[in-house]
């Protein structure tokens, strides 16, 4: 079910507002942009990146900014789709981090739900992923 333009808008700002909030490295600019609920859930690329609820999120994120001198996400071929409240969206999320004086760079994808709550569009999921580098186009499984 695509989304209305009014919708859609409203999602793409959240996703401007979480870029801006990562750039500026503004954990608290960054936490509101999630529900504050227990079973918020938000999985990253790490094995240890599964973040259930703020308290962990706000950890996550405090990790990820402490660890990195600088933090620039862009996302490109958004598709946004809802259904009253709720939308949930998919588009490719790369980071550029500079870490330790290098540069990093990260061509991930993000699938995420959002929630309107008074008036004002909020993560309620969310999953980054990159890409496996040991499979190869064309091929459903890595080689063994």
């Amino acid at each position: 079910m695509e989304a209305d333009s009014k919708v859609e808008q409203a999602v793409l700002k959240l996703l401007d507002n979480y870029a801006k909030a990562y750039r500026e490295k503004d954990l608290e600019g960054m936490l509101k942009l999630f529900v504050e609920d227990d079973d918020l859930v938000v999985i990253g690329t790490g094995f240890d990146e599964w973040v259930k609820g703020n308290e962990e999120l706000r950890s996550g994120f405090e990790r990820d900014l402490d660890q990195a001198d600088s933090i620039n996400v862009k996302f490109r071929n958004v598709t946004i789709s809802s259904n009253g409240k709720v939308a949930w969206l998919s588009c490719h999320m790369n980071m550029d981090a500079k870490v330790d004086g290098n540069d990093i760079y990260l061509p991930g994808r993000l699938s995420a739900v959002v929630e309107e709550r008074n008036n004002k569009w909020l993560f309620a999921h969310a999953h980054y992923s990159l890409p496996a580098e040991d499979q190869e186009e064309g091929k459903a499984y890595p080689e063994p």
